[in-house]
């Protein structure tokens, strides 16, 4: 993959995945602690599938696109806890 779609994707897949956690605050106030808890897991699943499933797919040929945090070595490191914005 060229470089210069790769960078987009990246781009791309972090602003869903900020977009995703910007929806946190909203919904934990306005619904139960038991209904947030399952939707703050759901978006931590769906973080877990773009890392996984897009992430890791473009930095096989990128790797510096990669966050320096990031363990490629365990992605599903981070699912517990979701993070407060896209790491790249």
């Amino acid at each position: 993959m060229e470089r210069k779609m790769a960078e987009q994707i990246v781009a791309l897949v972090n602003g869903c995945i900020d977009q995703l956690i910007s929806t946190l605050g909203p919904v934990e106030a306005a619904v139960s602690e038991e209904e947030f808890a399952g939707y703050k897991r759901g978006i931590a699943k769906v973080i877990t599938a773009f890392d996984i499933e897009l992430i890791d797919r473009v930095t096989r040929d990128h790797p510096d696109l990669r966050p320096a945090d990031e363990d490629p070595e365990n992605p599903e490191e981070s699912e517990s806890e979701v993070p407060k914005s896209s790491r790249n």
